[in-house]
């Protein structure tokens, strides 16, 4: 595989934290076979390939490799991006190096995945925006939106699964994650 600047990287991590995203979805019907996106940037002058994600600890760099060597990832470079979008989308991104985590988000997801998703917005309502906390798939789709292309809806509420279920739908994959695990 290989993307291009803009183009996301969806993949599956091992910990328990990426197990619990894909229990979630599972639970709600969605796709679960990745937890986790990050936005591809650039290859280094080492030929070393460079991604963006959101993550505990906040928005920052990550080297690529596992990702691109990984037998979940699915990335979107089917999905039609002009250079301007894709350099947008790369700026933005470096913009939002030091974002916080959202962790009201991750807990609102959780919340929905067992069926409480109206306790939630009951007892802490609605609040942060992107760019100002994220996690790794609303960083993507406010990338996204930003640079005018197609992305799942929704802010805070994006999931892996949401991203992986446009990307197969709309045809733009490279690589399909395996059946029935």
């Amino acid at each position: 595989m290989r993307p291009e600047p803009g183009d996301l990287l969806l993949t599956r991590s091992s910990g328990f934290a990426g197990a619990m995203i894909r229990l979630g979805a599972a639970f709600r019907d969605r796709p679960n076979l990745v937890n986790h996106v990050a936005i591809f940037t650039h290859t280094d002058a080492a030929g070393v390939p460079w991604c963006a994600e959101g993550r505990p600890g906040g928005f920052g760099w990550r080297d690529a490799r596992s990702y691109l060597a990984s037998r979940w990832t699915v990335s979107n470079p089917g999905q039609a991006k002009t250079v301007k979008q894709r350099r947008e989308i790369v700026a933005e991104a470096r913009a939002m190096l030091g974002a916080d985590y959202d962790w009201g988000a991750i807990a609102r997801d959780a919340a929905g995945a067992f069926g409480l998703d109206h306790v939630w917005r009951l007892k802490w309502g609605r609040s942060g925006t992107v760019p100002g906390q994220v996690v790794c798939s609303s960083a993507a789709a406010w990338l996204y939106r930003k640079a005018g292309l197609a992305c799942p809806p929704g802010e805070r509420e994006v999931t892996p699964g949401d991203w992986l279920a446009l990307i197969v739908e709309s045809g733009w994959q490279t690589a399909e994650p395996e059946k029935g695990r």
